[in-house]
């Protein structure tokens, strides 16, 4: 079977690879995606394509960023509109401007597909989102809509193409440590976690869900109050921690889990059944 192939095409307008670049399909799409640099962004005058031009844009910070965070908008003119950004906006590095080639997009056009990338963004959760509020879905056309959606498809192709990842949702990174479980039979209480041979510490992972209710011969309940305090979230009875803590033995990590006295050595078990004094030396 013939696979359905296209050739993505990259200008580069100043003739730098990290530079301000068009990036296009050809024949296949009337989408462009626009990248310029902050430092260039006055190119943004000198392109037809943009000036006085409907646009869909992103604002972005450098990948290099500790917390990636955007802006999404649409303008009827984008050369004109980068001035006000510019003026009150520090933290984007990147703009990265839509356009149809042929202009085929019009004012409410670039608003129905604000509100698709708002959206499409916030369920992604991959950048921080740093648009005041959400607009309001715009009433289009019925066959705009359908023309919108894949114009959006295109959208978040070239975004993709370009290294963007602002519509994706975030893959979970794998531990590259040995994992052990620990699960209550008679309550739900589920702990992930792993034994760090260099500090002789059990590392007690984000996500864990500890038991609502503890035993009556348990007896470090205060301190296990208050360390479900400072380090989990209670949402409807569910104790969920939010950040990875080390535990000076494996059965204060489990009891904590479990809420009941604990020998840590034999209730965590990796995803073989093997318990971790099977697994590590003493």
């Amino acid at each position: 079977m013939k696979k359905n192939t296209f050739t993505i095409h990259t200008e580069l307008l100043d003739g730098k690879l990290e530079g301000a670049r068009n990036i296009y399909m050809g024949a296949n799409s009337t989408c462009h995606l626009y990248v310029i640099p902050r430092e260039e962004i006055a190119l943004a005058n000198a392109i037809s394509d943009i000036l006085g031009q409907p646009a869909f844009y992103i604002l972005v910070s450098s990948p290099d960023a500790n917390e990636l965070q955007a802006y999404i908008g649409q303008t009827t003119d984008f050369a004109n509109r980068k001035n006000d950004h510019l003026q009150k906006k520090d933290f984007w590095d990147l703009a990265l401007v839509f356009i149809s080639d042929s202009h085929k997009i019009y004012g409410d056009d670039v608003k129905y597909l604000e509100y698709l990338g708002i959206e499409a963004a916030q369920n992604a959760g991959s950048y921080e989102l740093l648009n005041g509020a959400n607009p309001k879905k715009p009433n289009i056309a019925p066959y705009r809509v359908n023309d919108m959606e894949v114009f959006f498809h295109d959208i978040q192709l070239l975004c993709r193409f370009f290294g963007c990842r602002i519509f994706d949702t975030p893959q979970p990174k794998q531990n590259p440590n040995h994992l052990f479980y620990a699960k209550a039979t008679d309550r739900p209480a589920l702990g992930t976690g792993y034994y760090d041979e260099a500090t002789k510490q059990f590392v007690l992972l984000k996500g864990s869900i500890l038991a609502s209710n503890v035993v009556n011969s348990y007896k470090p309940i205060n301190s296990r109050n208050k360390f479900i305090e400072e380090h989990c979230k209670n949402e409807n009875g569910q104790i969920t921690l939010q950040n990875d803590v080390p535990f000076n033995s494996p059965s204060g990590a489990s009891g904590y889990v479990l809420g009941r006295p604990s020998n840590g050595w034999d209730d965590w078990k990796d995803a073989e059944g093997k318990k971790l004094s099977e697994v590590v030396q003493r």
